[in-house]
């Protein structure tokens, strides 16, 4: 392989390194924005649990009555 091939292949790996690199960073901080998001969030929903537990509880029974009536609408996939 003569010099100028093999400089211009290592500028292509490095240029690729580098997009590659700078796109796993933004991945990371979004992913790190998410969670940040979701802890206030968590803490939010654990505050109004705690503060009306028992609203909490009629809630979430009609949750879960509601997505077990919604799952019976679903057919059975028989094998």
């Amino acid at each position: 392989m003569s010099e100028s091939v093999s400089g211009s292949l290592g500028e292509s790996v490095g240029s690729t390194v580098q997009r590659v690199s700078g796109g796993v960073h933004t991945a990371m901080d979004t992913a790190t924005g998410a969670v940040c998001r979701a802890e206030g969030g968590v803490s939010e929903v654990r505050s109004v649990i705690r503060a009306q537990p028992i609203s909490a509880a009629l809630v979430v029974f009609a949750l879960g009555y509601l997505f077990g009536r919604l799952g019976a609408l679903i057919p059975a996939v028989r094998r």
